[in-house]
């Protein structure tokens, strides 16, 4: 019997959208855990720990993104995301840091 699938849904919130450094962010995030994820914008569905495959989502600042997990930590993966993509993947840190 196959392991029921979790969704969440997020919303890019940083002005730069998906990008390099927030898909591999994205990735590393995912690689932490044991449970399969899977990224969705419409009907673009991509392996949450391949970089490219996420970039390829082009996932702009305002469009929503949904979670799918699977797996023994499918809840605490998914909670971890949602924490990268409202914190904005660190990016409000760093300009904190270059305006002083």
């Amino acid at each position: 019997m196959s392991e029921p699938k979790l969704a969440r849904t997020v919303t890019v919130v940083n002005r730069e959208g998906v990008h390099a450094r927030a898909a591999t962010l994205v990735a590393g995030t995912v690689r932490r855990f044991q449970s399969k994820v899977e990224l969705i914008k419409s009907r673009h569905r991509v392996d949450g720990t391949d970089v490219l495959q996420i970039l390829s989502l082009g996932a702009a600042e305002g469009e929503e993104l949904q979670l799918e997990a699977a797996g023994p930590d499918a809840a605490a993966a998914l909670d971890a995301l949602v924490e990268l993509f409202r914190g904005k993947f660190g990016e409000n840190a760093e300009a904190d840091k270059q305006e002083k």
